[in-house]
């Protein structure tokens, strides 16, 4: 049942914000921001939403029209204030979404093609990656911008535990070291990688849609797979929560999965 609906002014038009009860469409990715409030990007639904710990609300809605906010959206990220990034490849933008809702886009140089996986550093610079020009790049507070390194087939960044950005491509993890790429692993078995993330336990877990898989890489770069098979379809986003358990976007299961440190999976939901 719709409970109360309002209309937020954006760009001169208006979007949708509501506090119904939302259904995930296809949901691409999910992040976790201090204070535990977990957000999952909706490519389909062209939204934000917000777990409320008994389902899904809408946080932030685009128009869902081409070359319109969120219509593409793809990745999210806490800036760690009750605000979130997230980038939206369909129109070439990083965009800030606050605690109410509202959208608005991150000033940078207007020289992002495809932006896709982000994250926040301490200072509050975005580092994002750009799937077509394959650059890592900067966007600080300012909206200044610069490339900090060029890596094939990049798509997502994270950090490892000495705060050193840590890049996925189609193919291995790479460490980032003064805008050169190193891989972690000498052969990873990855087919389609989506996202990783850095657990508290010091391992890396990555998301692969075709394996239909998390796969967990140590420090010293062996890969072996932790989750594998149904229920997971799709995995694509990944993030972690205070917890320790894994939290894992899987489009095509239209589903939020938590998994804890022993593998076991269950549906945020049900």
């Amino acid at each position: 049942m719709l409970k109360t609906i309002g209309l937020k002014a954006f760009f001169g038009l208006f979007v949708l914000a509501s506090s119904a009860s939302a259904q995930l469409d296809y949901p691409v990715d999910v992040a976790v921001d201090r204070s535990g409030t977990i957000v999952v990007a909706d490519l389909e639904g062209h939204s934000l939403l917000k777990w409320t710990g008994t389902g899904f609300v809408v946080l932030a809605k685009g128009e869902g029209l081409p070359r319109t906010p969120l219509f593409g959206i793809r990745h999210v990220a806490a800036r760690g204030d009750g605000s979130f990034v997230v980038s939206d490849p369909a129109t070439m933008k990083l965009y800030s979404i606050d605690a109410s809702g509202a959208i608005e886009p991150v000033p940078d140089d207007d020289r992002f093609v495809t932006p896709w996986g982000l994250a926040i550093e301490p200072s509050g610079s975005i580092l994002a990656v750009d799937r077509v020009t394959h650059r890592l790049r900067r966007v600080a507070k300012d909206g200044s911008a610069e490339d900090v390194s060029e890596i094939r087939a990049p798509r997502a960044v994270l950090f490892d535990k000495e705060g050193v950005p840590v890049v996925l491509t189609d193919d291995n993890l790479v460490r980032v070291v003064g805008g050169a790429p190193t891989p972690l692993t000498n052969a990873a078995p990855f087919e389609f990688p989506h996202d990783a993330v850095l657990h508290p336990d010091g391992n890396f877990y990555v998301t692969d849609g075709y394996a239909k898989a998390i796969w967990k890489v140590t420090a010293a770069g062996e890969v072996t797979p932790f989750v594998t098979g149904a229920p997971l379809i799709s995995p694509q986003g990944i993030a972690v929560d205070a917890k320790g358990n894994l939290l894992v976007a899987d489009a095509h299961a239209q589903a939020i999965f938590s998994i804890n440190p022993k593998g076991e999976l269950t549906q945020l939901g049900q």
